[in-house]
């Protein structure tokens, strides 16, 4: 139970109270819970969804399903979505690119790219039929945290100095990886079913384009490229629900 609260408490806004101390192991080991509270977060925005849309056109809810979903979250991972952006456009070496994500100052760049991923996440959604929508906010929460397993247990940590994202890459139990792919796995294949066979190896696909190129370009991942990873796939999982459904 820490493990979920541990995982609630780092990846969204949601007032969770923990005894004592949140050790470094307790937030790696809380990754095994990570597709559980991205559940529980779909959860809450398909409930909000089912119950604006009694009141509000399904285009209107779909923008409220948006703002919804960054309060929930805090901002974490489109800040990091914004510091890759401005890092990679800047065009310089490693060393550059890792020290203008940790500056953190928004730039022009990162700006427009947020606004290109909010446009093309609101129009999946309002592409969606109305019934449609509550599973794939799901599949979209669970999806977006199962990234961040996915980087942090399968590629190394790029930067040198101690930061965020080195409490994760590199620190997790086989179990506790076992454990957050297994409840993916399981929520996806409630969700799609028999279409489940092109959900996750699409998913897995853009996962690994992405870490790949974070990997050759500084050497692993880090905390800002895990958060837009996990931006990113909010739109893939959104696409994919789009070609499915």
């Amino acid at each position: 139970m820490k493990g979920l609260l541990v995982a609630l408490q780092f990846l969204t806004s949601i007032p969770v109270k923990i005894k004592g101390k949140i050790t470094d192991k307790d937030l790696a080991g809380s990754m095994a819970y990570f597709p559980l509270a991205g559940l529980l977060v779909g959860a809450l925005l398909a409930l909000s969804y089912n119950i604006l849309v009694l009141v509000f056109p399904h285009a209107v809810v779909c923008a409220f399903i948006m703002i919804i979903n960054v309060m929930l979250c805090g901002g974490l991972h489109i800040d990091g979505f914004i510091d890759t952006f401005d890092a990679i456009a800047s065009g310089a070496d490693r060393k550059r690119i890792l020290e203008i994500m940790k500056e953190g100052r928004p730039g022009a760049v990162g700006m427009a790219s947020v606004v290109l991923l909010f446009i093309a996440e609101y129009s999946l959604l309002v592409s969606l039929p109305g019934e449609a929508v509550a599973m794939s906010l799901i599949a979209m929460a669970v999806l977006s945290r199962t990234s961040f397993v996915i980087s942090s247990a399968f590629y190394p940590y790029a930067r040198e100095t101690e930061g965020l994202g080195k409490k994760f890459a590199g620190r997790l139990a086989k179990k506790d990886i076992i454990t957050a792919l297994l409840t993916a796995v399981a929520v996806f294949s409630l969700i799609y079913r028999f279409k489940v066979f092109v959900f996750i190896p699409a998913a897995c696909c853009v996962i690994l384009a992405f870490n790949s190129y974070f990997f050759r370009k500084l050497g692993g991942v880090t905390g800002d490229t895990m958060g837009a990873l996990g931006e990113i796939m909010e739109v893939a999982a959104l696409a994919l629900a789009v070609a499915l459904i």
